[in-house]
């Protein structure tokens, strides 16, 4: 194969490199992001000038991928992962034979290796909103939750309130006429339950105002 019919293949090994990556990306879900890697490392892998030796490691935050085990001496060549402009990982390629490692990777992978990177941050930053709205969302429903118990219970503290305040009011004029101790004692007793049950509501409004407005 001459020198041109052999750079004309590796274009296409490329081409379809991206092409395989760009359907595993739309069809990709942000609950798999593992299972996207392990396919885009290995549609990496076909595409490199030795694809028998060369071996893929995708690595973002917790999840690393790899193809295989690389030789240790091996050149290595990197993608950066980027997320809203920030690294956030990496693709990288090496050789995992020794019988290649002087071998060196094409500028054309080098650039491969630098637009699927670029695919791959641009589907995470996708993710990233996805998740960020849906968490958004959550946070929201707890609210509405929130207020329409906080409403609850205000309504019961204001239903409350009139009737303590009620027998408190009466059960203090009481006091100025009864003599009777007995009669105190029951009045005593009144009274107290009445103002443990004015701290209970007050508790509720106290709650009320705590719960988020709308």
């Amino acid at each position: 194969m001459n020198t041109t019919e052999h750079a004309l293949k590796e274009r296409i090994k490329e081409l379809t490199c991206l092409y395989e990556v760009s359907s595993i990306i739309v069809n990709a879900n942000y609950e798999q992001v593992e299972d996207m890697f392990h396919a885009i490392s290995y549609s990496l892998k076909k595409a490199f000038q030795y694809p028998d030796h060369t071996e893929i490691c995708i690595h973002n935050n917790d999840i690393t991928v790899k193809t295989g085990k690389a030789d240790k001496n091996s050149p290595c060549i990197f993608g950066p992962i980027k997320l809203f402009n920030i690294k956030n990982g990496y693709i990288k390629a090496c050789y995992s034979s020794a019988e290649i490692v002087h071998e060196p990777f094409l500028d054309e992978e080098q650039t491969l290796l630098k637009n699927v990177a670029l695919k791959v941050g641009s589907l995470l930053e996708r993710f990233q909103i996805i998740k960020n709205e849906a968490s958004l969302k959550r946070q929201m429903e707890r609210n509405d939750r929130l207020n329409i118990l906080g409403e609850i219970t205000a309504g019961i503290a204001h239903e409350l309130n009139t009737p303590l305040a009620n027998i408190l009011g009466f059960a203090e004029l009481l006091q100025e006429k009864i003599t009777s101790k007995d009669e105190l004692n029951d009045l005593d007793k009144i009274l107290s339950n009445a103002i443990y049950s004015r701290e209970v509501v007050k508790k509720l409004m106290f709650l009320r105002a705590k719960c988020p407005k709308k």
